[in-house]
């Protein structure tokens, strides 16, 4: 997944669609440069119209399935269990730190987990736990960036922006889909 950063230019248009999904209905929101946005159900429309509007203000915004169709395809796979990882064009507009976070979240393994406290001593800031939180709070692409992943130092669910529920929802998606691979027999 190549990850842009905005930079210093203007977003001129940003498309916008709706994905049905086993987890309720998700927002999503591209400029021509990438994915930006996928809200959770529990964020809802007004959420996500209210980030749109406080990151690109000066934005167009128009609805467009087929700017995102691409996305629509990755998530929906997801959802199916037949993609383990995103490989979408992504455009971030964070600082270094939660981009470094965001990075580092990209590489724990599909129906694996991984500590906030893992997480800040991989990206070379071991006492920064609580920082890598914040930072995974403000996550813009959950699922394709997959901040579920990330638990407490005891393995325990915590701090997810779609909720608890969501966050166990997946995990145990993931963990269903990793266990059927294994044994499904191989294809000669």
């Amino acid at each position: 997944m190549a990850i842009a950063s905005q930079g210093c230019r203007r977003v001129e248009r940003v498309f916008h669609s709706t994905l049905d999904s086993p987890i309720g209905t998700l927002w999503l929101a591209s400029t021509p440069e990438g994915l930006v946005k996928v809200a959770l159900p529990g964020e809802g429309e007004n959420g996500f119209l209210a980030w749109l509007a406080l990151k690109f203000p000066q934005a167009v915004l128009i609805p467009a399935v087929s700017e995102n169709v691409e996305f629509h395809g990755q998530l929906d796979e997801y959802f199916r269990g037949v993609r383990r990882a995103f490989d979408c064009r992504v455009h971030l507009a964070v600082s270094a730190f939660v981009r470094r976070v965001l990075e580092e979240t990209r590489r724990i393994p599909y129906g694996a987990t991984a500590s906030y406290g893992e997480v800040a001593s991989a990206i070379g800031r071991p006492l920064a736990a609580r920082a890598v939180g914040k930072a995974l709070a403000t996550n813009p692409l959950p699922i394709i960036i997959p901040c579920h992943r990330v638990v407490g130092k005891d393995g325990s669910l915590v701090g997810f922006g779609g909720g608890l529920a969501l966050k166990e929802w997946l995990l145990t998606h993931e963990r269903r889909v990793s266990c059927a691979s294994l044994t499904q027999p191989a294809l000669a």
